[in-house]
């Protein structure tokens, strides 16, 4: 276990904290944990319960937990939970902490509207949706909704996912997932009030760290493969690509070898063309070793007089 708090650590976020002890010998066990010392994380993140506790003041589990679930509605703070679904262990544990910890008690049809696009599609009949995850506020069919760019935009159709099928719908409610046709919105778009967002720093990208050169096997569809790739990275933030303006190659931009084979296996299965890829190589970025810093003096000679 501690090799995956340390990996949650390092790919996702610091700001975490355990709450079960497991057992696994000689039978699998979870036990809440109530030592104050495993709170840390929940009292540093709180100054007066940071002030009465170096004081030696008593804490109770209740205040620590009601200040657990401030900060994780703000998206400061990420508990931690144990489980195993084929054999019922914390599942129920899990169920009630969604309940009670990870679902908001704003009124949902007063609170301002507040909303992000998490994902873009397209189906097979190029259709563009854009996925829109509802943190409070009610959209209805026809609302003229504002972007964060103070753009404008009208809700002509809505649906909502159910069962594996788009269900049209007229209204949308916080917490829902909204699906939008749309042509213009785009992966961490802001619709409504951004500073009622749970947590915007997450909206960050990671850098791509290697690239190679793609082509496809048949000259003729090298129109189709830029046209693939462009509708790829509208739906992948961690894809770019561009042509080179010597050589006219199409050069691509990735994070890893997994994101690399399924570029691959979308375009030879859904876009139906067939690539040639040259082996990766890493991006060459030059990073300063060590802080430092230099004064560069620059003499300009006064302007003409009259």
């Amino acid at each position: 276990l501690h090799n995956t708090y340390q990996n949650i650590k390092e790919k996702l976020s610091t700001d975490i904290i355990i709450m079960q002890n497991v057992t696994l010998t000689p039978e699998v066990s979870l036990e809440n944990i109530t030592d104050l010392e495993k709170w840390d994380a929940v009292i540093a993140g709180n100054d007066r319960l940071l002030e009465k506790y170096i004081t030696g003041e008593t804490l109770t589990v209740q205040e620590l937990k009601q200040e657990e679930y401030e900060q994780v509605q703000k998206g400061s703070l990420f508990p931690i939970y144990h489980g195993s679904a084929k054999n019922n262990i914390g599942t129920q544990q899990l169920i009630e902490v969604i309940s009670d910890i990870f679902c908001s008690e704003m009124d949902k049809s007063q609170s301002e509207l507040c909303g992000s696009v998490f994902k873009i599609e397209y189906t097979d009949r190029k259709q563009r949706l854009a996925y829109l995850r509802l943190y409070s506020g009610t959209l209805h069919l026809r609302d003229t909704i504002i972007l964060s760019e103070k753009k404008k935009m009208k809700l002509t159709e809505m649906y909502i996912p159910s069962n594996g099928e788009m269900i049209q719908t007229e209204v949308a409610c916080s917490g829902d997932i909204v699906i939008l046709p749309n042509d213009t919105l785009k992966l961490n778009d802001i619709v409504g009030n951004e500073k009622m967002l749970p947590c915007n720093a997450w909206n960050d990208n990671p850098v791509p760290t290697l690239r190679t050169m793609i082509e496809p096997i048949k000259p003729e569809q090298r129109e189709y493969l830029l046209d693939a790739l462009t509708e790829i990275a509208d739906t992948d933030p961690l894809l770019c690509y561009y042509v080179d303006t010597i050589t006219h190659e199409i050069i691509i931009s990735f994070l890893g070898t997994v994101q690399l084979e399924v570029i691959c296996s979308l375009l030879t299965e859904k876009y139906h063309i067939d690539i040639n890829v040259k082996e990766p190589t890493v991006i060459y970025l030059e990073k300063p070793l060590q802080k430092a810093d230099y004064t560069i003096h620059i003499e300009v000679p006064p302007n003409p007089s009259g």
